[in-house]
C-alpha cells in the first residue's frame, strides 16, 4: 500500500471521528439562533435539561453549532451547554456502593421512634411539632428528629425513587385513611444511605414551613437538595434530601458554597439520614421531584474526592479549600 493510500485512509478516519456528534445538555432555557449572533433570529427555545447534539465543538462568537432532537440545526450560547456523560457511567466508589446496596426498602428494617427536642434560636423556641397552630404534626415531628443513627442501610437511588405510596394522598397525614397510614408506616423511618448526583441545592431561607414554626433565615430553615440517579438527569426526576436547622447547627461546613463543586457535576455524593414520607409537597411532583419519599433529615453528607479516590465527609473539607 502506498504512502498516499495510507494518508487517504488516515484522513478518512479523522473525518469519521470529527463527524461523530457529541451529546450536550442545556443548563438553562436558551434560544437556538439561525446564526452565531445574539441578534440572529430565534428558531426555538430550548428548555433546561434538554439534550442536543453538538455538531462542532469549536465555538463561533461564543456560540456552538447544535442540532435538537426534533432536527432543528442552529446556534446556542456555548456556556449554556454542558457535556453529557456516557449513559450509565458510574465511578468506582459509586459502583462499589451500588453493588452492596439493597434494591428495595425492607419493611422489616428497624424504625426507631424519633428523638425530638425543642429548638431555640435568637431567643425564640420552636417546639418538636413545629407551629402549634398548623396541621400535620406527625410529619413535622419526624422532620424535627435529632437522633443520629449508629449505622445505615445502603440502598440504591431507585429503591427510594420507586418506593410506592398512596395516590392521591392528602396534604396532611392527619387526613390519611387507616389504610393509607399503614402503607406509609410499613416503610417510613429506617436509617438509610444512598449515592447520587446533585442537580439543585435550594436553601429555604425565604420560605415559611410549619415544621420550622414559620421562621426565616438560613439558620432557621431547611435545604432542598435534588439528587438524581445519573449525571445530567433533570431535577424533575430527583429524590429530595433535606438537612434541617436542628442538625445543621452542628455542621458548620454544611453550606451551599462547600457543596457547590458537586452541583451539576459527574462526581457523586453520598447522603445518609432518615427515610421520610412528606405529603406536603405534592405540587412539586414532576417539576422539582419525582416522589414524596425523602431522606429527611440528613445526618451525614459525603462527597467523592476524585484525586484521593475516596469518600470524604463534608465536615472534613477544610475552610481554605
Amino acid at each position: 500500500m502506498t504512502s498516499k493510500s495510507l494518508a487517504a485512509i488516515a484522513f478518512t478516519f479523522l473525518l469519521t471521528i470529527s463527524a461523530v456528534a457529541d451529546e450536550g445538555i442545556i443548563s438553562r432555557n436558551a434560544h437556538v439562533r439561525a446564526e452565531p449572533r445574539a441578534d440572529a433570529a430565534s428558531l426555538r427555545v430550548l428548555q433546561r435539561d434538554e439534550e442536543v447534539e453538538v455538531l462542532d465543538n469549536a465555538q463561533q462568537n461564543g456560540f456552538l453549532h447544535i442540532q435538537t432532537e426534533d432536527g432543528i440545526q442552529g446556534w446556542v450560547f456555548g456556556k449554556f451547554v454542558r457535556s453529557a456523560p456516557p449513559a450509565q457511567t458510574v465511578l468506582p466508589a459509586a459502583a462499589a456502593t451500588a453493588s452492596a446496596a439493597a434494591t428495595s426498602i425492607s419493611p422489616k428494617w428497624e424504625k426507631p421512634e424519633p428523638v425530638v427536642k425543642s429548638f431555640t434560636l435568637d431567643g425564640k423556641t420552636c417546639g418538636v411539632d413545629g407551629s402549634g397552630d398548623k396541621r400535620d404534626k406527625g410529619t413535622n415531628r419526624r422532620k424535627n428528629r435529632i437522633d443520629i443513627p449508629a449505622s445505615y442501610h445502603d440502598v440504591t437511588w431507585k429503591a427510594i425513587a420507586e418506593l410506592d405510596y398512596p395516590t392521591p394522598s392528602p396534604k396532611s397525614r392527619e387526613d390519611f385513611s387507616p389504610e393509607q397510614l399503614a402503607a406509609i408506616e410499613k416503610f417510613e423511618g429506617p436509617p438509610i444511605r444512598t449515592v447520587g448526583y446533585v442537580v439543585a441545592i435550594k436553601p429555604q431561607a425565604g420560605n415559611s414551613e410549619s415544621c420550622n414554626c414559620g421562621w426565616h433565615g438560613e439558620k432557621a430553615t431547611d435545604w432542598h437538595i435534588a439528587l438524581v440517579e445519573h449525571p445530567g438527569d433533570g431535577e424533575a426526576t430527583s429524590v429530595v434530601m433535606e438537612p434541617t436547622p436542628r442538625i445543621k447547627k452542628d455542621h458548620p461546613n454544611w453550606t451551599k458554597t462547600k457543596l457547590s463543586p458537586w452541583l451539576d457535576a459527574d462526581v457523586p455524593v453520598r447522603i445518609s439520614g432518615w427515610l421520610l414520607f412528606d405529603p406536603q409537597h405534592r405540587n412539586h411532583l414532576k417539576k422539582y421531584r419525582s416522589t414524596l419519599w425523602e431522606i429527611h433529615p440528613i445526618t451525614k453528607i459525603e462527597v467523592w474526592d476524585a484525586d484521593a479516590e475516596k469518600w470524604v465527609d463534608l465536615d472534613h473539607i477544610n475552610e481554605s479549600d
